[in-house]
């Protein structure tokens, strides 16, 4: 099943695209396929509520609708959003990128873009996500809050000169493919994509489940079972949606 191409939505400033989306839900105005971007976010959001910087005409802020005809596994937005945004910078040329879970895009240690899923009054009988992306496209000297919590980067300072709409275009059909994908007989193929774009190997990692924990090599990803790490003479399975972090042991 592919994504309805939906209507687009400009907003200018506002406050956040991904809330423009749940609003348009929840009135019942919003269709599968629709997609809101802005110039600037006044109240952009990250993960765990983090604020998200959107400084003016400097990065792509887009916010897609996505119903699909039967709820997605756990974290498949996310990762279809993830391995999209990869697809779609690999083919300006943009090199040493990989993502880091749940929902970030690092390029040489920098992060480039962010990812954010939401749902609101959900409806196993309905499903809706709001499937929120925010990149530094254009910005040359990012702002200092960007800063404060790890280093970023642009598209600009990676030698990439493009705009926004442009981006915005070669990502959409990404993101529309990878999301069919979530849910088609390529599941397992996507799962694959996605921790080879992970770029951890054989390398032992932690992982943090709510309180569980796990650290030896990854042993396999899922959507059934999810994340698998090598521990001992066998592997330890933890579900996607409590996964909070994957990290290689230093």
């Amino acid at each position: 099943m592919s994504v309805s191409p939906g209507r687009r939505f400009a907003h200018g400033v506002t406050d956040s695209t991904n809330e423009r989306a749940l609003v348009a839900l929840a009135e019942g105005t919003a269709r599968d396929g629709d997609w809101h971007v802005a110039d600037e976010q006044s109240a952009g959001r990250g993960r765990l509520g983090r604020k998200w910087h959107s400084p003016a005409g400097q990065g792509l802020y887009l916010s897609l609708v996505h119903c699909p005809s039967e709820s997605l596994p756990a974290a498949a937005a996310s990762m279809a959003a993830g391995l999209a945004l990869l697809d779609t910078i690999r083919r300006l040329g943009v090199s040493g990128s990989k993502l880091r879970w749940p929902n970030d895009l690092m390029v040489q240690g920098a992060k480039l873009a962010g990812i954010l899923v939401e749902t609101r009054g959900w409806d196993p009988a309905a499903p809706a996500y709001v499937v929120g992306m925010g990149v530094n496209v254009t910005g040359s000297n990012l702002p200092q809050a960007l800063h404060d919590e790890r280093d970023v980067v642009s598209l600009a300072q990676l030698g990439i000169e493009t705009r926004a709409q442009e981006l915005e275009e070669l990502l959409l059909p990404q993101l529309h493919s990878r999301l069919a994908q979530a849910t088609g007989p390529q599941r397992d193929d996507m799962c694959a994509d996605y921790l080879a774009s992970l770029d951890l190997g054989a390398a032992p990692v932690l992982a943090r489940a709510g309180s569980t924990q796990a650290q030896g090599p990854i042993g396999g990803l899922n959507f059934d079972r999810g994340i698998g790490i090598q521990a001992g003479q066998g592997i330890t399975w933890l579900p996607l949606e409590f996964l909070v972090s994957l990290d290689r042991v230093q």
